[in-house]
C-alpha cells in the first residue's frame, strides 16, 4: 500500500501478553489519543479526504495507531 506524504502522529503501546494484557493495552492507548491536546502540540487531525488512519497490532512487538495531522 502507497502511503501518502504528510503529517503524522503516532500513538504507540509496546509489547504484550495477548491474553491477559490486550484490553488494558487498548484501553491505554485509547485513552492516550481521547486525552491528546491537539492544539497544544501545534496540529489537528487531519481529516481531508483521502487520508488514512493506519492501525497495527503486534502484540510481541506493539500496539500502534497512526493518524494524519496537519499544522494550524
Amino acid at each position: 500500500m502507497d502511503v501518502p506524504e504528510g503529517e503524522y502522529i503516532v500513538f504507540e503501546h509496546g509489547p504484550f501478553d495477548f491474553e491477559t494484557q490486550n484490553q488494558s493495552a487498548e484501553a491505554k492507548i485509547e485513552s492516550a489519543m481521547k486525552e491528546f491536546d491537539y492544539a497544544a502540540s501545534g496540529f489537528a487531525l487531519d481529516t481531508t479526504p483521502g487520508r488514512v488512519f493506519y492501525f497495527y497490532h503486534d502484540c510481541t512487538r506493539y500496539w500502534k495507531y497512526i493518524r494524519p495531522v496537519r499544522k494550524l
